[in-house]
């Protein structure tokens, strides 16, 4: 599995951060030692685990609750120290810890997928074995999905909203199509970067594929169709995102059971997970704590964020995902005791990954079904489609022990972009959902207004902030001045 990664891939690892993070002129020559260590299937292997290890990692803690600490569904405490304040506030710059993080981290990634698609060909000359060509083909598809998937969560937090009216004249990011250390690419536009993704996404379904399969850790062709789904319901394209929606739904039962439902975030097991990012005992990277974090001392919750009120009374009592996402907590805050705060229970720690208690390591749910049941019902509602619209909310919502929506016009939609909150509170999407709708917000409505901070809690933000897109971090654009500033 991911469990052991040899000392010399960790060190090319660290070796090669961000392209532009570093200094471009420090290096003689654009090539790096690593680069000759590309002999072998198993070398081969070795980056595709040391990949899937970033890929984790940009999948967990603050890469995960940074966009929804800045949306409308999250209060701070009294006690949450500042974490993530700047956020919270909307006062963050483009120095944030969490923004650099995000650009530094995709950008290390991108570079490792671009090592991959470039140095695999010289092992596949000298390979005849059809099983070992086999492989470097998959860890070479498995290169351009890892680069397209990156490149479009940079897009969604460090370019404007994808609108193919005006895509050509947007800025877009940095295309890195070959691993360069001397190379200090300009933005390209918004199409562009998204003809890349869709080019990417093309090259890797010649080479990949790997049956999809439940709770699958590995990229498979299941996957390929939930991500370019996703894709294509962001680049506009109804027709597409719809067909490519319905595709695995039969393949990945949507959960109807409440204990079901809780397994799936507790052990991490699940008929409707397309893709999980690995973890292990052994690879326990960034936690989740910000929404539970146990003081044993107090023997109460001390999190840093908790939901809405308003976020709360969107569930209906039945709804499994209000019992099973949800938990009634005592908790503990600047010293002070709360009674009965619902805080999310989304991540609540895998037993079988961590040898500590109350420790909040989970497999993080990257590609699950309901998310295409959602994308197939706004697909189908923004191409006029009300009654297949409908029905694909209508699955999904009965599923879950809701009642159907009846409604039609606008009402629908508004419905389809609650169930989007519904499903997937903390997963953090629900930033990404307000720029794809232009929508504004004013922060829900506290629990209590003794436990939620002053400062943020009652915050109104226009549609049209600059700050729901992430500007790209000051020292990369002192680093490289052919990269444009968003605004």
């Amino acid at each position: 599995m991911f469990k052991k990664i040899n000392t010399k891939l960790l060190y090319i690892l660290a070796l090669t951060f961000g392209f532009a993070a570093c200094n471009l002129d420090e290096f003689p020559s654009d090539k790096l030692p690593e680069d000759l260590a590309w002999q072998t299937v198993q070398d081969a292997v070795n980056f595709q685990k040391g990949c899937y290890a970033y890929f984790r990692s940009l999948n967990a803690g603050v890469h995960i609750y940074g966009s929804d600490v800045q949306s409308d569904l999250l209060n701070a405490t009294i006690g949450y120290g500042n974490s993530g304040g700047d956020l919270y506030r909307w006062d963050f710059t483009s120095s944030q810890y969490d923004v650099k993080a995000k650009w530094d981290a995709s950008y290390s990634l991108i570079n490792n997928a671009n090592k991959i698609i470039s140095n695999i060909g010289g092992i596949e000359a000298n390979a005849t074995d059809d099983k070992d060509l086999a492989k470097l083909a998959t860890i070479k598809g498995e290169g351009y999905m890892f680069r397209a998937i990156t490149y479009h969560n940079l897009a969604l937090r460090f370019a404007k909203d994808f609108e193919p009216e005006t895509a050509e004249n947007t800025l877009g990011l940095p295309l890195v199509k070959e691993y360069n250390l001397l190379g200090k690419p300009s933005r390209s536009s918004l199409k562009e970067t998204y003809e890349f993704i869709k080019e990417d996404i093309k090259k890797a379904r010649e080479l990949l594929t790997t049956e999809g399969k439940q709770d699958a850790i590995y990229f498979t062709i299941d996957v390929i169709d939930a991500f370019e789904a996703r894709v294509n319901l962001y680049m506009h394209d109804y027709k597409g995102a719809l067909e490519l929606a319905k595709k695995n739904v039969d393949k990945y039962p949507l959960i109807k059971d409440l204990e079901a439902y809780k397994t799936m975030w507790k052990n991490d097991e699940s008929t409707e997970v397309i893709f999980k990012a690995f973890r292990s005992v052994d690879e326990a990277s960034s936690e989740l704590s910000v929404y539970l974090s146990f003081n044993e001392k107090l023997k109460a919750f001390s999190p840093n964020f908790v939901p809405t009120q308003t976020l709360i009374d969107m569930f209906e009592e039945n709804d499994i995902r209000k019992k099973g996402g949800f938990t009634l907590e005592k908790v503990s805050s600047k010293g002070d005791i709360f009674e009965d705060i619902i805080l999310i229970n989304k991540y609540p720690g895998n037993d079988a990954l961590t040898n500590q208690a109350n420790r909040y390591y989970n497999m993080v749910k990257v590609f699950r079904i309901a998310e295409q049941y959602l994308i197939a019902s706004e697909s189908a509602y923004l191409d006029k489609n009300e009654g297949v619209a409908k029905e694909w909310l209508n699955k999904l919502r009965t599923a879950r022990g809701a009642s159907e929506v009846t409604a039609t016009g606008e009402e629908l939609f508004k419905a389809i972009q609650n169930e989007w909150v519904i499903e997937f509170f903390g997963e953090g999407m629900r930033l990404d959902q307000l720029k794809r709708w232009h929508l504004g917000f004013k922060r829900g409505s506290f629990q209590n207004g003794d436990l939620a901070i002053q400062i943020g809690r009652d915050l109104e933000i226009a549609h049209d902030n600059m700050k729901f897109v992430w500007e790209v971090p000051d020292q990369d654009r002192a680093a490289n001045p052919n990269i444009l500033p968003n605004w």
